[in-house]
């Protein structure tokens, strides 16, 4: 059986390859407040194919540790098309019954069509998240942080740990580790209670990839 441990090392190992001659970057401006005019200034879209880099690396892994086959070029459906501009999909199939398909499309940070990351999770799939979140100078915090958020997302998928729970307009999303973010929640909504019982809210969730087939 494969582990979450076992995993990340092999990720780590293929983003080596996958990533080659991609630099990574520090908070451009850790000390001060970003500036207005940074706001509205991308000035190296491209610097964010590391991103992606880092998604191809999650696909080698998953294909190499016998967990997935991958479909590239994939004609992805949506439940609810996402916000960004996506140039292409691809999708990892995990062999794990019950478990969410993993969808990675290409979307425009910037003028650069490809360089951001757009992630969904089922067939059709539901929007999970994009990276960069913002690509403007100012929001710029630095690679490290963003490939985290990435790992993390990732990972919430093939452990089973995510979940989408959705109902009239409110959403509420779970990653790992107990985490969760929400949105258009009413003041009377307690989420501890709607995750322990999601009767009448529709849930997006799959089976762990990593348990024996």
């Amino acid at each position: 059986m494969v582990t979450e441990q076992d995993l990340l090392a092999a990720v780590n190992r293929a983003f080596e390859v996958t990533g080659r001659g991609m630099a990574s970057w520090a908070a451009p401006h850790p000390d001060r407040s970003p500036l207005a005019v940074e706001y509205s200034r991308v000035t190296d879209a491209s610097k964010w194919r590391i991103i992606g880099a880092r998604a191809d690396a999650w696909f080698v892994a998953l294909v190499d540790a016998g967990l997935a086959r991958l479909e590239l070029g994939a004609d992805v459906q949506w439940q609810v098309a996402p916000r960004t501009v996506i140039s292409r999909s691809d999708r990892a199939v995990p062999r794990a019954t019950d478990a969410l398909a993993l969808v990675v499309s290409r979307s425009q940070v910037g003028d650069v069509e490809d360089a951001g990351v757009t992630l969904g999770a089922g067939d059709p799939a539901v929007h999970v998240a994009w990276f960069p979140e913002c690509g403007c100078d100012a929001c710029d915090g630095g690679s490290q942080d963003v490939l985290d958020d990435l790992d993390a997302h990732l990972l919430g998928i093939v452990s089973g740990a995510f979940r989408r729970l959705s109902a009239g307009g409110r959403e509420i999303t779970v990653i790992g580790d107990g985490g969760w973010s929400a949105s258009n929640l009413s003041p009377h909504d307690d989420v501890a209670r709607i995750l322990a019982d999601a009767t009448g809210w529709d849930e997006v969730a799959g089976a762990s990839w990593l348990h024996p087939f």
